[in-house]
């Protein structure tokens, strides 16, 4: 169970999985070039989704901002712990990665309700939760803004 092979279950993993890493590697790279963003519900409709500054958040968690990492995204200490204990397992372990399906979905629970919370409580006023203007849906449907305008009051 050393270093050698949980790198040669990496390496599996990694190609087990090659095309989605290629898709996921080229829309990463089409949207920042085109868009300038990654984040898909910001380009569609210009609001932040639940997942919204969870890079920057575990980035600051991890550099011991822990303020900056809470108010980017509170999400981002259970998501790094959760996928901590999955690499952990399966790689150096070699075990199967036990209630991962559960403790996804009780992770998807717990983001939409931050999100919802967060949403309803410092929209549109603190990143990253913001409108983002320039959106596909502002661009292409009459009237999106005065909808989002009265529905939200951006």
């Amino acid at each position: 169970m050393g270093i050698k092979s949980a790198a040669m279950r990496l390496k599996k993993d990694i190609w087990d999985y090659k095309t989605g890493i290629v898709l996921f590697a080229l829309y990463y790279i089409i949207v920042h070039i085109v868009f300038h963003a990654f984040c898909p519900s910001v380009l569609l409709t210009g609001l932040p989704c639940a997942g919204c500054g969870m890079t920057r958040a575990v980035f600051f968690l991890v550099t011991g901002r822990f303020r900056r990492s809470w108010q980017l995204n509170p999400m981002a200490l259970p998501v790094l712990l959760f996928l901590s204990y999955c690499l952990f397992t399966r790689y150096f372990l070699g075990e199967k990665v036990k209630g991962l399906k559960a403790g996804a979905a009780v992770l998807c629970v717990c983001m939409l309700a931050v999100y919802g919370y967060r949403m309803y409580t410092v929209f549109p006023d603190r990143p990253p939760y913001v409108y983002t203007a320039g959106n596909f849906l502002e661009k292409h449907v009459p009237f999106y803004r005065d909808i989002l305008r009265k529905l939200l009051g951006i």
